[in-house]
């Protein structure tokens, strides 16, 4: 089937916060620093504030006058020093002193977004520059500008993880080793949708709502009630239709709690959306990392050891869950499909004069994936071996599941040497040869690239799903999760409608407001099935049983006596039967001492997510590309996949999973790449200077599936949301690096961009 929600959107009935016009709302624009490092001399509101329209400023002296707390990274990292990680205060409005382009300084609200943007114009805002520390690896190094006077050289902490005694000896024993350095600048994640949101705020209650799009709501409630002072209960987030976030919108950010203080102060709606300009200095951004990387080889090929040591840029500050990102979210893969005794991952991070960096579709997983996958490419063209026979030597072997890797990983299933049979097939490896040549006859350079992956989803998050039976025959699921455009009602409806034996139709589910359910862990980590989908599953079977109990009254029969399928209960051996939606009905008829009613009125089950379920969706991707030397440009002729997602619940939906991966991943390697000058300017900030892949630079894909189980998946299906970002990446780069491999050409670092490739071609 397809999905559910499509016929709604198609129409133009979606609901996003920019279709909500609350009535007497004001218009906030935010004022915003406009240099990357500075001191504030002055600060001056008293025009602005006596324009027409205007009804409040606020700048950060307000906010410390108003109890409002400082932003704070809501995951912290100790170092391998055995020291808590280094956290400047954040304040949602600068004071003081400016540390990136972009920063809140002010918020105006009016009647109209035309006047708070004419106010904030009139706002006297004089900053004296200082130097500041831009590039990543810069600012890592002796002498940079100090960001933070109490974080002496930038760092906030270092962390490592591995086996260091068995990467050593690793190392100590190799006759080859590998070295190779792999940057993976910054992008802008640019969802369709920027960011906006609606704040309200109940004089009589004292109660707070937010409606914002998000990945989840529930997380979002509680930093906003820290950040407030206020308790969970007297704060509400609600999220209807979200336009795209690829993690961008899960965070929380200082435009909604001002947003929350200003209709507090006011006492009136606030509104405010982000244009695309500040979307690019004001969103989180992906990826940041410098990778120094080693490979150790025995003279077979075998793989012995592999080690980062990583630069991982933060930004200014520490954003939401960033420290967690460039550590444990780096590492739960690393390696992946292969098979080395010797892992060590080593990561500095280092605060820049920039936006923060948090998670992008693959949260860590596709820097780590692409870095191994190169420097495997180097060593087999380097020391001579066959790159696919290279890899296949290396696997990880059905025979060595549950496999335990060096990381803490256990991996619970999986055939890698039947991907690389099956991807050589369907990409045509045999024909790659004659395929270069035809390339070359028209002046071309054409070049193959391998790459595996590995993705970990799920794990362990607070999760709570709820399964009601209506006496209108529709089943009522809530979670948690929240959908940002890939399909998640319709994935839980199947989920639900198989378990309950009822048509897909029947199945209502319903996200994103966070009263509904008191946990949620929201989207991320493509966790749908793996945990929200098992989590429906099991909620739906405890609501049946509940069911029966009631159903085994009406019908005049002992509990054990009863059966349940096709939406209906019947006495065993008899045709005696009774519908779900009657016990539904019926339910509050029935003695309370009869029927398991610890949720109140109603057929309904509530249950928490328990325990670590992890999957491991994997897979193989041959891109082949074409380079013209004349002008550096590259062209994706051939992309081909083979993916182990287990069970595949509704295929359009997996395909378009992938296919957004892949075209994401093509714009990263060939094309995006955020760039700062020295000061900290965003040189590409608006959609006329930053590169976004188009239609006509995606290919066709041959997507073919090889689905084995995993015993952690009840329904059997292992999560697609992020495998084709952290997989296509490393293919990508090793087709582009081995059509130049012949001009020798040893590596370039991403985008590859006409410019740098005509430049390494043309020395």
């Amino acid at each position: 089937m397809y999905r559910v929600e499509d016929d709604r959107l198609l129409v133009g009935a979606g609901r996003y916060v920019e279709d909500a016009y609350p009535a007497d709302a004001l218009s906030m624009v935010v004022l915003r620093s406009p240099v990357g490092h500075g001191t504030i001399e002055a600060l001056d509101i008293s025009a602005a504030e006596e324009m027409d329209g205007v009804t409040l400023i606020l700048t950060g002296n307000d906010l410390d006058r108003l109890g409002v707390r400082p932003m704070a990274s809501r995951m912290p990292v100790t170092g391998v020093d055995g020291k808590p990680m280094l956290e400047p205060e954040r304040p949602a409005l600068a004071r003081g002193k400016v540390t990136y382009v972009g920063q809140p300084v002010a918020v105006i609200l009016a009647e109209s977004p035309e006047i708070a943007q004419d106010a904030a114009e009139a706002i006297v805002l004089d900053i004296a520059d200082l130097p500041a520390a831009v590039d990543l690896e810069a600012a890592a190094s002796d002498g940079a500008p100090q960001i933070w006077d109490d974080i002496p050289g930038n760092r906030s902490f270092t962390w490592e993880k591995g086996d260091r005694a068995a990467t050593q000896s690793g190392f100590a024993e190799a006759d080859h080793v590998i070295e190779l350095t792999v940057r993976h600048p910054r992008v802008s994640i640019a969802p369709i949708e920027t960011r906006g949101c609606i704040a309200d705020f109940d004089v009589e209650t004292g109660r707070y709502t937010l409606t914002t799009p998000s990945q989840g709501v529930v997380a979002l409630r509680a930093a906003m009630a820290d950040y407030l002072g206020a308790d969970e209960a007297d704060v509400r987030v609600i999220t209807e239709d979200v336009g795209g976030s690829f993690a961008v919108k899960i965070w929380p950010y200082p435009e909604q709690l001002l947003a929350l203080v200003a209709a507090r102060a006011s006492r009136r709606p606030v509104k405010w959306i982000g244009s695309r300009t500040e979307s690019f200095v004001s969103d989180a951004m992906g990826r940041g990392r410098v990778d120094r990387a080693k490979l150790a080889l025995d003279r077979d090929g075998k793989f012995l050891a592999f080690r980062i040591d990583a630069l991982a840029d933060m930004g200014a500050f520490l954003n939401a869950v960033a420290p967690s990102i460039v550590t444990t979210g780096a590492i739960r893969p690393y390696a992946h499909v292969y098979k080395i005794p010797g892992l060590l991952y080593r990561v500095d991070a280092i605060f820049t004069n920039t936006m923060m960096t948090d998670a992008y579709r693959g949260a860590g997983k596709p820097e780590s994936c692409s870095t191994l996958e190169r420097l495997i490419d180097v060593a087999a063209h380097e020391l001579g071996f066959d790159r696919v026979e290279l890899r296949r030597k290396n696997l990880i072997q059905p025979a060595d599941l549950p496999y335990d890797t060096p990381m803490g990983e256990t991996y619970d299933g999986g055939d890698f040497p039947a991907i690389a049979e099956k991807i050589l097939v369907a990409a045509d490896w045999a024909g790659v040869a004659g395929r270069r040549a035809e390339s070359a006859r028209k002046g071309l350079l054409r070049g193959a690239g391998l790459g595996f992956h590995l993705h970990a989803t799920g794990g362990s998050v607070a999760e709570r799903s709820e399964v009601r039976a209506l006496p209108d025959g529709t089943v009522l699921v809530r979670t948690g999760t929240q959908d940002s455009g890939q399909g998640h009602r319709t994935a839980l409806a199947i989920v639900a409608a198989e378990t309950l034996e009822v048509p897909v139709e029947k199945i209502r589910v319903e996200q994103g407001d966070s009263d509904w359910l008191e946990k949620g862990g929201g989207t991320g980590g493509s966790n749908l099935l793996s945990i929200a989908g098992n989590t429906v599953h099991r909620t739906a079977l405890k609501m049946l049983d509940q069911a029966k109990q009631v159903a085994a009254h009406m019908l005049e029969a002992a509990v054990q006596d009863v059966e349940y399928g096709q939406g209906e209960f019947r006495i065993a051996g008899t045709d005696r039967k009774i519908g779900l939606a009657q016990v539904a009905a019926d339910w509050d008829s029935i003695p309370a001492d009869q029927r398991d009613g610890e949720l109140g009125s109603g057929c309904v089950a509530q249950l928490d997510f328990e325990g670590l379920h992890t999957t491991f969706p994997n897979g193989a991707y041959v891109c082949e590309v074409e380079v013209d030397p004349d002008t550096g440009a590259v062209q994706v002729d051939r992309f081909t996949g083979v993916d182990d997602l287990g069970r595949v619940i509704n295929e359009p939906t997996a395909l378009g999973q992938l296919h957004g991966g892949i075209g994401q991943s093509i714009g990263e390697v060939l094309m995006e790449g955020l760039i700062y000058d020295e000061q900290g300017q965003v040189l590409t900030g608006s959609l006329m200077d930053y590169a976004l892949p188009r239609a006509d630079q995606i290919p066709f894909m041959d997507l073919n599936w090889a689905p084995t189980d995993s015993p952690n998946a009840l329904i059997g299906a292992k999560g697609v949301g992020e495998v084709s970002s952290i997989g296509a990446p490393g293919a990508i780069m090793n087709a582009v690096l081995d059509a130049l491999r012949d001009r020798d050409v040893r590596h370039l670092d991403i985008p590859l961009t006409p410019e740098k490739i005509w430049k390494a071609l043309h020395p």
